[in-house]
């Protein structure tokens, strides 16, 4: 989300199916206040505020390739809007499947509410995202302890704050193992995997409910610190 003069930009995750992302889209969605960015892989969803995914009705398998990646998002979490954007309306039975599996409308290309949509779109991301000199979470770095959208303040060990305060300071990144290991040693000796995930494990019981979209474990690589959320 990027902040002009007057008004909010918010950033939308493209997913293009079998398309490439090209320029007169990206000039459209500007035309109605957004940026955008094609998504083809699940660790970008920290980088943007909502999800369109573009679909092609008069190509094969468009529609259950669409219907897909809902599931697939709704799999892991992922924390914000979904559309979907057709070259033709949908059935009612499609429409009602894509409602069910997790999207918060389907906006039809060309149609006469298409700019009602975009609008209605900006207003939704309006109440859900955190203005750029906001955050859910608070850092207490005296105390090695945080505070998460509000709520009573979490104490923390100082290894578990360590590793908390990288993942925060590198937000919306995917870190890894090794990275987490050189930062706690300064690269004199390595500390296990094993022991680096009981750490997260503890950091994610004390957040408890309130914070168990905060971290997101990437399998093999290491830990992403939710963007969205801080």
């Amino acid at each position: 989300m990027k902040q002009g003069e007057t008004y909010l930009m918010y950033t939308l995750g493209i997913i293009m199916l079998d398309y490439s992302f090209d320029l007169e889209m990206s000039e459209k969605l500007h035309s109605y206040g957004f940026e955008s960015k094609e998504i083809k892989k699940m660790d970008q969803l920290s980088e943007v505020d909502g999800i369109l995914i573009n679909v092609n009705q008069k190509i094969n398998n468009h529609t259950i390739k669409g219907l897909e990646w809902l599931t697939n998002l709704k799999k892991e979490k992922c924390g914000v809007p979904i559309w979907l954007y057709t070259d033709t309306p949908m059935t009612p039975i499609e429409r009602k499947l894509c409602l069910h599996l997790g999207a918060n409308g389907i906006l039809v290309r060309g149609s006469e509410e298409e700019e009602n949509d975009f609008i209605i779109m900006k207003n939704i991301l309006g109440c859900l995202v955190q203005p750029e000199n906001s955050s859910l979470v608070i850092l207490n770095k005296e105390a090695h302890s945080l505070s998460f959208n509000g709520q009573e303040e979490i104490s923390f060990t100082r290894l578990e704050f360590q590793v908390f305060s990288f993942l925060y300071d590198h937000a919306g990144e995917v870190v890894t193992y090794q990275q987490i290991s050189d930062y706690l040693c300064n690269g004199e000796r390595e500390v296990q995997q094993y022991r680096i995930s009981n750490i997260i494990f503890l950091i994610r019981k004390k957040l408890g409910e309130e914070g168990k979209d905060l971290i997101r474990t990437i399998r093999t690589k290491g830990f992403q610190l939710n963007k969205m959320l801080v």
